[in-house]
């Protein structure tokens, strides 16, 4: 036979007479005073803008006077994991204010059975039933319990305890309660509104801070990547050159030299970008406008891609206006923008594919234009290749952005020529569009650039530099960097005395005077700058350029402190036109 069922705590508070919530009906009431409870609401109003604990004691505070009980007080739900649920005082007033903190048990107390009876409740000498509440002082002749309602349950209770006999709560009382504990629904709901806010708030700034740290220690990582990789690419290059003019009279030698050295540029390339690509980041991708031929531009631009437009087999056509355009722009950058496009399109076209250079300017020298808006160069890059993707084209201008096939290509490169070519346009105030009917329908990309100008007698010629011969200290820690560069040089006619090593730099010039002194900044031990130091102090040299070699991205910020040392910078692989720019006469 199976046992009845054990009474449960609200029953067993019923049997023994605990619950009196009925005699709130049937007492007389005092009337209503509402304007103690306006002046509550004041209170309220001010403590919303203190701490959350505030505004509970403040709501505790109100219920002990507008009930004109011995002590009030407001016991949050808390269900922890390693026990049982708790109702915990966490504002107190009035006569057992020290009991704050108090953490009375859910089952089988006051606050317990009004949850479960989801309306408010009086208890009668309740210390005679839970013994929870034995620890109280003074007596508790009454309490009347009031849940707070919440989602997805309540918080809690707000309670008043009469410890006077002549002292009885009424429906009044009860009214007064309910109100507050809507009001503390409200102040909690604001309270875990704001917590969940400041939280989100907290992992979004971590979140933010981790993509930040992320990206500097990629560009960290490109900026060292490319700096290695200059290394190395540095002496094959010179090695090369080198090696090209020794073998002029050999066809054999030639071609092969060719293959390594049409790699090398692919390598030099990758480089380049990845290297902008770091400046682009950094803010220090930077454009020097001067007075220049359009056309010049363009066909410096062609003649470095008509060697690998002739190994894919492509029908290359050039339109330029017949008339010469002055332009004012960065002769070296805008180069560097058309032949990303012409690279771009010889990429991606297949062999015996057409592609199509066209540049439209105005003729200002027939003076019948006026308007500055009509001094608007376009160049436009069109080709019959692999296309674009519609899904990928709003992204084309992202750095490392590249579709799937893209990345098959053998010549995919690493999506950042477009960011570049956006960037540099950009700096010339022009504008840059592009354009394709999909994958398999070609691409076509211009530029709006307003760039012309009449002629000013001002064009800068972009030309083969040649160096009178000099005497030369070539420094650098690396024997085979030294080696080529410095067979490069001695073919050009120069005097070259190699070094690998600050102190080595310092005994030669003991009896080498150098008109020149190319120097590794990086160099392990005495590096660059110390050895530059070293060698202004020393009188033989007093008329020695000091040119820094570097790999670094930065380097033009990081030696603009050291101007009085070194007289130019150069960043490797060494160019001699570069080298001859930094030479001649200031």
């Amino acid at each position: 036979m199976v046992g009845a069922a054990a009474p449960s705590a609200v029953d067993r508070a019923r049997c023994a007479g605990t619950i009196a919530t009925t005699a709130l009906g049937t007492r007389p009431h005092r009337p209503p005073d509402f304007a103690a409870e306006s002046e509550s609401m004041h209170r309220l109003a001010r403590a919303l803008t203190a701490s959350d604990g505030a505004v509970l004691q403040t709501l505790s505070d109100m219920a002990l006077d507008l009930c004109e009980a011995g002590s009030a007080g407001i016991a949050l739900l808390e269900r922890g994991t390693d026990g049982p649920p708790v109702f915990r005082w966490a504002a107190v007033s009035g006569k057992c204010v020290a009991a704050v903190g108090t953490a009375p048990p859910v089952e089988d107390s006051p606050s317990g059975i009004t949850l479960d009876l989801a309306t408010g409740q009086l208890f009668s000498f309740p210390q005679n039933h839970f013994a929870c509440l034995q620890h109280v002082v003074p007596e508790i002749i009454e309490e009347l319990v009031v849940p707070i309602p919440g989602e997805p349950e309540p918080w809690g209770t707000v309670w008043v305890m009469s410890h006077d006999r002549e002292h009885l709560f009424d429906s009044e009382h009860l009214r007064i309660l309910t109100s507050l504990a809507n009001f503390t629904c409200a102040a909690l709901t604001i309270t875990r509104a704001k917590a969940d806010a400041e939280a989100r708030a907290a992992e979004a700034e971590a979140a933010r801070n981790a993509l930040v740290l992320a990206e500097a220690r990629k560009d960290d990582f490109i900026a060292t990547l490319s700096h290695e990789l200059r290394n190395p690419i540095a002496p094959i290059d010179s090695a090369l050159t080198a090696a090209r003019k020794l073998a002029s009279d050999n066809s054999a030698v030639l071609s092969a030299l060719g293959i390594a050295d049409r790699q090398v540029r692919l390598l030099k390339r990758l480089v380049s970008d990845l290297l902008d690509a770091s400046r682009i980041r950094h803010g220090k991708l930077s454009v020097r406008p001067s007075y220049g031929l359009l056309q010049d531009i363009v066909g410096d631009a062609v003649t470095a891609m008509k060697a690998d437009a002739n190994n894919g087999q492509h029908r290359l056509h050039i339109i330029v206006p017949p008339y010469p355009v002055t332009v004012h722009a960065d002769p070296a950058r805008l180069t560097q923008v058309v032949s990303n496009l012409l690279s771009n399109a010889v990429k991606y076209t297949p062999p015996g594919g057409d592609i199509t250079l066209l540049v439209e300017a105005p003729d200002l020298s027939t003076g019948s234009i006026h308007d500055s808006s009509a001094r608007t160069a376009v160049i436009t890059v069109r080709d019959n290749g692999a296309g674009i993707p519609s899904s990928l084209l709003p992204h084309v201008f992202d750095m490392f952005a590249q579709s799937a096939s893209a990345r098959r290509h053998a010549g995919g490169g690493l999506g950042i020529g477009l960011a570049v070519v956006k960037h540099l346009v950009t700096a010339h105030n022009g504008t840059v569009t592009i354009a394709s009917a999909g994958e398999g329908q070609g691409t076509e990309v211009s530029l709006q650039l307003p760039i012309v100008c009449e002629s000013t007698g001002e064009v800068t010629l972009i030309a083969r530099r040649t160096i009178a011969p000099m005497r030369i200290l070539l420094v650098d820690d690396s024997a085979d960097a030294t080696e080529a560069v410095g067979t490069l040089l001695e073919l050009e006619g120069h005097e070259v005395k190699r070094a690998q090593s600050g102190p080595d730099a310092l005994s030669i010039v003991k009896s080498f005077t150098p008109d020149v002194a190319l120097i590794d900044i990086t160099m392990p031990g005495m590096d660059g700058l110390e050895l530059a130091q070293l060698l202004r102090l020393r009188a033989q040299c007093c008329l020695t350029k000091l040119v820094a070699l570097t790999g670094y991205t930065d380097a033009a910020g990081r030696l603009q402190t050291d101007e009085r040392i070194f007289d130019g910078h150069l960043t490797k692989p060494l160019s001699l036109d570069d080298l001859a720019d930094v030479l001649r006469p200031s």
